[in-house]
């Protein structure tokens, strides 16, 4: 059982016992300490459930879950299908960074290229990356968020300086006609840092990103190629032909 069909069925579980602990979802899964830990910060950063010590609850205002699930599921499937076309472009004995988000870590869990050097700032990425043991994996060194297992900061930005990369993929939490955006400001830092030590820049993005706007954003320039899994909206899309990036989407192959 995969961790997208492990969230729909602790849910089911979580409307019937409104609280489960990491020992429960341990022993009914038959999972280790680190997939239950990854199965409840999936559960929290949806807004499916609320972290208390130990384990998750039901949200005080709970959202219509059997509906999420299953929007839930829909947005895996299709994340998954676009770091499958992204794998498709890495090449043998070449060096990538691999960017923190869910559809960059499906690319992370599927890399079947010989002796890369894979570098990331995502510890989750790092030890999907790990499993292809002739892969030569970086996990920058940084300020350690335990939530989103994530290294950040000055520390970070200046390793990234350091190296030369063949290929970087990044995701982004919003898509417009203006840029890339993102939550932090920090993000913008490490995604211009990146951009400037790579060759080739990929951004994977599902179509749930498309017209969406947070705080902090990046321009165009440096990134080559988008990889979404619905046509674009046709400005956006015009847009994006004008900064001579290449649009590949998954209904159109």
């Amino acid at each position: 059982m995969n961790q997208k069909e492990r969230i729909v069925e602790e849910l089911k579980l979580l409307e019937n016992m409104k609280t489960i602990s990491q020992e429960e979802l341990m022993q009914i899964f038959s999972i280790s300490k680190d997939t239950a830990r990854r199965d409840i910060l999936k559960l929290v950063e949806s807004g499916l459930a609320e972290r208390y010590p130990g384990g998750v609850s039901l949200p005080v205002l709970k959202p219509q879950i059997e509906s999420y699930t299953s929007r839930l599921v829909k947005q895996s499937e299709q994340k998954q299908k676009i770091a499958y076309v992204a794998g498709k472009v890495i090449k043998d004995h070449k060096t990538i960074y691999l960017d923190v988000s869910t559809t960059v870590h499906f690319l992370a869990s599927g890399l079947e290229q010989n002796d890369l050097v894979v570098v990331t700032n995502s510890m989750d990425n790092a030890i999907a990356a790990s499993q292809k043991e002739d892969n030569k994996v970086y996990l920058l060194g940084g300020f350690f968020n335990f939530h989103s297992r994530v290294l950040s900061g000055e520390p970070v930005l200046g390793q990234l300086q350091q190296f030369n990369f063949d290929v970087a993929f990044i995701g982004g939490a919003g898509l417009t006609e203006e840029g890339v955006f993102y939550s932090e400001l920090t993000d913008v830092y490490m995604k211009q840092e990146i951009i400037r030590n790579s060759e080739k820049v990929y951004l994977l993005v599902d179509s749930t990103k498309v017209n969406k706007k947070t705080a902090f954003k990046i321009d165009f320039s440096g990134i080559d190629a988008v990889i979404t899994d619905e046509p674009l909206p046709k400005d956006l899309m015009q847009h994006l032909i004008s900064k001579e990036v290449e649009v590949i989407s998954l209904k159109g192959l």
